[in-house]
């Protein structure tokens, strides 16, 4: 063999000219989709074609190997597949060190929050701590923090499903919550009371590159998903601990919930959750400030969450075009004007603040967020399960148009709704009923008692009141009506009954209603009527007509089934008797016949005294009815210019009627209840006891000891009336009219009184109604004698026989002994006319 030199390469090939970073880049990029051309830009870029039918996958692939060289590749589509080679991004992480520093702020704030949260309703040991920080800090802070830490937990495992890393969520603490919770600025200016201002990611999702749409998408929708459900449960664990009632000391702020939580806590806690709400549990309002900010995260807008969510839905160049962000704008205007956010200040002012910058700014930024295959669209499998859970998330959590409101009317007074007697039916017992509903309704945030009765002018007639109370009986008006605490935000429902079980037809009668709210007692009068026609009032009264004497009653109603109305008393009762003493104005004899309701009933008398009991009676339309008849003699006082001298001694003293103590009121339509009215003051430095009623015109009737004399000075036309203190009943006891006139008293049936114009006397063939009564003793204790004089009046016939001198009624006492004539009827009475006492003596053949 020949030998040889055989030449051995050594070493490996290598390119003459040394490659440049595109090359590289180029040369990488080749080894997995075919690369068609440079494209130009900023960054490399080359227009592409997929080397096995699928470029998703094999951009997949090269940014598995560009990662380790500190790139990322981005695909688009212009005429071709584009790819874009970007430098990987660094230092995005902030230091641990400043991620704790928020988080030890915000637990801080948001301890100071539910502090003020708690302030103005907490139970006497805490929710669950005795220290209010200390509570505020477990029953606030920490779950929401826990829940925070939790969501930001699941966001960072969710992106690196998706080869994404992430970075924890940054809460960003409000310090103005201090200023309220120190007391430096009124609660009531409150308008953001969470504790945080903002629940970022550090560092921003939007600066973070994503392989593609459905990586965002999901990401996007962790962290409102735990905020949310966390917030749900807290609100309604809360509300399940939160007892029935606890009083407020100040003015609420209520965490109102979404309008479906509302709907979902009803049946599950209570149909009193919703009230609730104004002393509620801390976790209740850590789960409504939850709920808004899973809410306000998903909403559509660029750099929140529902931005994000927007574009891996519709894809970037749809979801940032001008067409979609005007429209994302005005249906956000539109919503906020329809829901009345702009209606009062509040808290959709700081957020409308934030988002509407971030959409003029943001809304056409085609930069962010930055996603590598943004062509690749979601399966349908994404787009529907996403679909789904933004809806859902959306719609049930939904906030309330003020999601945290001041409850301005927390210390608002009790309402009533008193409602007139229905008209009485005839029950098969021959009894009559009205059965009327009473509410009484607290509208504040505080548990209030309240108590409430009725009480008839004429008590006794026949009308009796009883009351289905339906357990509200704590509380009564001597011993009768209801009564109770009432729950904050109820309404108490009872009924009164109104029951007639007299002998003739009911009459229509006056009662008053009588509640005790508010710590004050309120009177509000009202009828009860039988289901008749036209019905007479409860009583008559007497009308002076010249020499003649009206007695009337009130007639109420109309004609609807009737075409007429007949109207008539009983005759006389006296044997013997041919004067006609009593007949019907504008009627004939006893009767009277019209087509029309007049709006009374007279009857024309010769005197007073000649109505009798039988003439009470009534018939209208076949229906007879018994209304009470009016005392014989009216009660007038009799008052000079210079009052009444009230001594101590007996016959000088208040007297009847008077003697039996209470409260003295002028012109005053009911009684005062359970008022404190003192006496009138006495003097100290020995001037007269003085009492003008003009001054001070109420007062309770004070003792007059023996060393004291009192002048009580009341002005002429005025109405007084008499109550009783230790009742409830708003009708007075008694009531009179003042009339100037000498200072007289008279004793009368054992009976001496200051109402000395009050005896009377009839008699029947010689023969009184009751002995004694033709017998009186008139007291004048002024210096000054009193004129005074006969008046005979009646038919020809006896006269009564007298003692009287016929001289003025002197100093001291004149005593007159009556005797009555043998006549079918005598009556006398007293009247003081033109400035004489007049003694009337009449007798009826």
């Amino acid at each position: 063999m020949d030998d040889s030199v055989v030449e051995i390469e050594s070493g490996l090939p290598h390119h003459k000219k040394a490659w440049s970073q595109h090359d590289l880049l180029a040369s990488t990029l080749s080894e997995y989709v075919n690369v068609l051309g440079k494209n130009g830009g900023r960054w490399p870029a080359w227009q592409v074609a997929s080397s096995d039918e699928s470029i998703h996958d094999d951009l997949i692939q090269l940014n598995a190997h560009l990662e380790k060289l500190g790139w990322m590749g981005k695909l688009t589509r212009d005429d071709e597949w584009v790819i874009t080679i970007f430098p990987t991004p660094e230092r995005q992480f902030p230091q641990s060190k400043t991620v704790l520093l928020f988080w030890g702020l915000s637990l801080l704030t948001l301890t100071l929050a539910g502090d003020h949260w708690m302030s103005n309703a907490r139970p006497t040991d805490g929710w669950l701590h005795s220290s209010s920080l200390v509570d505020a800090l477990l029953g606030y802070a920490l779950p929401v923090l826990v829940v925070l830490l939790v969501a930001s937990q699941i966001q960072r495992n969710v992106a690196a499903r998706y080869g994404v890393r992430s970075g924890h969520l940054m809460p960003v603490p409000d310090f103005t919550i201090a200023l309220y919770a120190l007391g430096l600025f009124p609660s009531s200016w409150l308008f953001w009371p969470f504790g945080l201002l903002l629940i970022p990611t550090m560092p921003r999702m939007d600066a973070r590159p994503w392989p593609n749409r459905a990586s965002i998408g999901y990401t996007a929708l962790s962290v409102p998903l735990i905020l949310g459900l966390a917030g749900v449960m807290l609100m309604m664990l809360g509300l399940s601990m939160t007892p029935e009632y606890l009083a407020s000391s100040a003015m609420p702020m209520v965490s109102v919930p979404p309008l479906f939580i509302s709907l979902f806590a009803e049946p599950l806690i209570g149909n009193d959750a919703a009230i609730r709400l104004l002393w509620a549990h801390p976790w209740v309002h850590a789960g409504g400030m939850l709920m808004l900010f899973a809410w306000i995260s998903l909403l559509p807008i660029p750099t929140f969450p529902g931005g994000r969510l927007l574009i891996a839905r519709m894809g970037l160049l749809e979801a940032r075009s001008s067409s979609t962000q005007s429209l994302i704008l005005v249906a956000t205007l539109f919503c906020a004007y329809v829901f009345g956010v702009f209606d009062q200040f509040s808290l959709w002012f700081l957020v409308f603040a934030l988002l509407l910058p971030l959409l003029f700014f943001f809304g056409n930024d085609l930069r962010i967020p930055f996603i590598l295959d943004e062509t690749n669209g979601l399966t349908e499998a994404d787009h529907g399960r996403m679909g789904l859970l933004l809806l859902l998330v959306f719609l049930l959590l939904l906030p309330a148009a003020q999601p945290v409101l001041h409850e301005t009317t927390w210390d608002d007074p009790m309402t009533h709704e008193l409602n007139s007697p229905e008209a009485a039916t005839l029950q098969e017992d021959g009894t009559w009923l009205s059965s009327t509903e009473i509410r009484i309704t607290n509208p504040s945030a505080l548990s209030k008692p309240f108590a409430i009765g009725a009480y008839f002018e004429h008590p006794g007639q026949g009308w009796t009141v009883s009351w289905n109370c339906d357990g509200e009986t704590t509380y009564t008006l001597d011993g009768q009506g209801c009564g109770s605490d009432l729950l904050p935000k109820r309404t108490a429902f009872f009924w009164m009954n109104l029951t007639w079980d007299g002998p003739s037809q009911p009459t229509l009668a006056n009662l008053s209603y009588v509640v005790w709210m508010n710590d004050e007692y309120e009177v509000a009068e009202v009828h009860v009527r039988p289901a008749l026609e036209v019905v007479p009032a409860s009583h008559w009264y007497d009308v002076p007509a010249g020499a003649y004497v009206h007695r009337c009653i009130d007639l109420n109603g109309s004609l609807l089934n009737s075409t007429y109305l007949n109207m008539s008393v009983e005759s006389s009762n006296v044997v013997g008797l041919q004067t006609q003493l009593v007949s019907v104005v504008g009627g004939v004899g006893l009767e009277h016949n019209t087509s029309d309701v007049p709006p009374s009933f007279c009857l024309e008398g010769l005197d007073p005294l000649v109505f009798e009991s039988s003439l009470g009676s009534l018939t209208i339309n076949n229906n007879t009815f018994l209304p009470k008849l009016p005392e014989r003699r009216p009660l007038v006082a009799h008052v000079p210019e210079e009052g009444w001298l009230i001594h101590a001694a007996a016959g000088r003293s208040w007297e009847a009627l008077l003697n039996t103590g209470g409260v003295l009121s002028m012109n005053v339509d009911h009684c005062q209840i359970n008022s404190s009215i003192s006496t009138p003051a006495r003097p100290t430095d020995g001037s007269p006891w003085i009492w003008d009623t003009e001054v001070k015109s109420a007062g309770d009737i004070p003792n007059i000891e023996s060393d004291q004399n009192l002048t009580l000075m009341m002005s002429e036309g005025a109405n007084v009336s008499l109550c009783n203190t230790a009742s409830f009943d708003p009708y007075p006891t008694l009531s009179f009219t003042v009339v100037d006139g000498p200072e007289l008293m008279v004793s009368w049936m054992n009976t001496t009184s200051r109402f000395w114009t009050s005896p009377w006397a009839i008699a029947a063939n010689g023969t009184v109604l009751n002995a004694g009564m033709t017998s009186f003793t008139i007291h004048n204790p002024n210096q000054i004698s009193v004129p005074f004089r006969l008046d005979r009046g009646g038919s020809f016939g006896e006269d009564w026989g007298h003692n009287w001198d016929g001289n003025e009624l002197a100093p001291g006492d004149t005593v007159f002994e009556l005797i009555p004539p043998n006549a079918p009827l005598a009556t006398m009475w007293i009247t003081y006319e033109a400035g004489a006492v007049v003694l009337h003596l009449s007798s009826y053949q």
